[in-house]
């Protein structure tokens, strides 16, 4: 059976993400066991649109004219700090989600379904750098920070670019089977699988510091993070009374020194995964945890991981 998908390119969206459906339904891979599948990309209007980063594009469908025909209906992008979601847009995507048809936020697009409606009392994923964002338009509706896609059947939201791509491969594999999902990721070269429930790796960002010269001492000490055993060295590095460093942190970073230091030789330690082939003990003492199991709890805790799975897929 033929399935139809559309695509809701928005204005001043980003090509890149708009990019990732277009890659997975658009092509015919049917010759090399892919599904069959009738893809249209669709503006809110018919014609010609202006993207992000003074891209175009052209010969687009008006929505209001394919969606009563899709089966799934995609929104990859939304510019949400410069366009609101249209009323219209909304009142279409109510209707087609009453009439069966499947909603997929990708990244930021995740964004729309959320305005309409359809997530509240559930949970959802965007981009991890936009959480708050979210959670404030949102308030409604759970962010599982640790998960790649989240899929309730008639609404499906995903994380970042790559994890994007993994949601629509997931969608293929729901609809057609996993030979036919194997089939687009065997011509796009990227894993046929990755389950939704697996850590976005860039949920958590170093802490930023501000312009203080006691950020400057603790910039050095991030540098050198093995040197600093506890609290008490963080403070001395920075120049500050152990209280004075606390309320430095609760009042400038919003963490406290401790959270801080671990975060930091997380960060050490995904470092040397990536980029070195050092044992696992020394990338233990390396980074200031001082034993194995210390670090693998400490990156289970933050990253989900085990140290060996994060080498193995993030390792050059």
């Amino acid at each position: 059976m033929r399935q139809r998908v559309v695509a809701m390119v928005p204005e001043h969206g980003s090509f890149f993400e708009i990019s990732t459906p277009i890659g997975v339904w658009s092509v015919d891979r049917t010759e090399q066991g892919g599904p069959a599948i009738d893809f249209v990309a669709c503006g809110l209007n018919e014609g010609h649109i202006e993207l992000a980063d003074g891209l175009s594009m052209g010969g687009l469908h008006a929505l209001k004219d394919c969606i009563d025909t899709a089966d799934v209906l995609v929104i990859p992008t939304w510019p949400i700090h410069s366009s609101p979601i249209p009323d219209e847009l909304l009142d279409l995507i109510r209707t087609a989600h009453s009439n069966g048809t499947c909603i997929v936020g990708l990244c930021l697009g995740a964004f729309v379904p959320a305005a309409a409606g359809l997530l509240d009392g559930r949970s959802a994923v965007t981009h991890w750098r936009h959480r708050d964002e979210f959670e404030r338009r949102n308030p409604g509706v759970t962010f599982e920070p640790d998960t790649l896609y989240v899929d309730h059947g008639s609404v499906v939201t995903s994380a970042g670019s790559a994890a994007a791509l993994d949601c629509c491969l997931h969608l293929v594999r729901r609809e057609h089977g996993a030979d036919k999902a194997a089939a687009i990721a065997r011509s796009m070269v990227t894993a046929p699988h990755r389950s939704g429930g697996q850590s976005q790796f860039a949920a958590a960002p170093p802490i930023e510091l501000d312009e203080s010269p006691v950020a400057s001492a603790l910039a050095v000490a991030a540098g050198d993070i093995a040197s600093i055993r506890n609290v008490a060295d963080l403070a001395t590095a920075a120049g500050l009374s152990r209280r004075s460093l606390e309320r430095h942190f609760a009042d400038r970073l919003g963490v406290t020194p401790r959270d801080w230091i671990a975060e930091q030789r997380v960060i050490a330690a995904c470092r040397l995964l990536e980029k070195s082939d050092l044992p696992v003990d020394e990338v233990a003492a390396l980074s200031g945890f001082g034993s194995t199991p210390s670090l693998r709890r400490e990156l289970r805790r933050a990253r989900d991981i085990t140290p060996t799975a994060y080498r193995d897929m993030f390792g050059s």
